[in-house]
This record gives structure tokens, sequence and C-alpha cells, in this order.
């Protein structure tokens, strides 16, 4: 008497198994990789790991000097900022990128150019008088 045996998987395996195919097949594009590389950066040097870790105050009550809190700290709404600024300033970045793609219409080009580097500017004189403000009161 030869019995044959079968193999039961079971449905969740099965299923399992199709998730870990496709995603061990997925290649994304490179300029999903280079974004998604971007927005870890700005959040890393933004202060995301400082807001989860260290529960910071949100944001100081109106009236209230830094000086109780010190220079060190860091409200939440301060990292926001400071992340949208570094945002502000990647996208800068990318259409001062995109400028040199567009040289056969000089104009587009000057525009982009013009619009990058103000957006680049814009977020680096701001930053810096965040980091003044906290500073020198």
């Amino acid at each position: 008497m030869s019995s044959k045996k079968r193999s039961k998987k079971s449905p969740r395996s099965h299923f399992l198994q199709k998730i870990y195919t496709r995603l061990a097949s997925y290649h994304p594009s490179r300029s999903i990789i280079a974004l998604i590389i971007a927005g870890v950066s700005i959040f890393l040097i933004g202060g995301g790991v400082y807001d989860l870790f260290m529960n910071p105050v949100f944001m100081l009550p109106f009236g209230v000097s830094r000086k109780i809190y010190g220079i060190h700290a860091q409200t939440v709404i301060e990292s926001i900022g400071v992340m949208m600024l570094y945002t502000l300033g990647f996208i800068g970045l990318i259409l001062i990128y995109y400028s040199t793609r567009y040289l056969h219409n000089e104009r587009y080009a000057f525009i982009l150019l013009g619009v990058g580097a103000a957006m680049l500017l814009a977020s680096i004189i701001v930053v810096e008088q965040f980091i003044l403000q906290i500073l020198y009161g």
C-alpha cells in the first residue's frame, strides 16, 4: 500500500510567497530611489530622530523665553519648519539642475535658474535666521 502524500500549503503561506516574489522582483526607478533618499536625509538632518525619541515641547508658550528650556532644546514646530526649508532648498537645487536641460530655450532656462537660486538662497537665509534667533534670543 503506497499512499501518496500531498503537500498541503495553507492559503496564507501561498499569499506570503506571492508577496515575497513581487517584492523581490520589484525594481523602482532611479528618481524614486533618489526622492526616498532625499526625504530620509531631510528628516534626519531636520531633527526628526530628536523629535521621535526625546519628546520635545510642541511649541514654546507665548512670552516664554528660550532661556528656560536652554538653547540645546528644540521644539517640534522648529524642526518641522527647518525640514520644510530644507525641502525648499532641495527643490531649488532640482530646478537649477533642470535649467541645464533647457539650454536650447534660454529664457526658460534662465527662469528656472533664477527661481531655483532664489528658493535655495531663501531657505539658507531663513535657516540661518532660525539659528541666530535661538543663539541670541
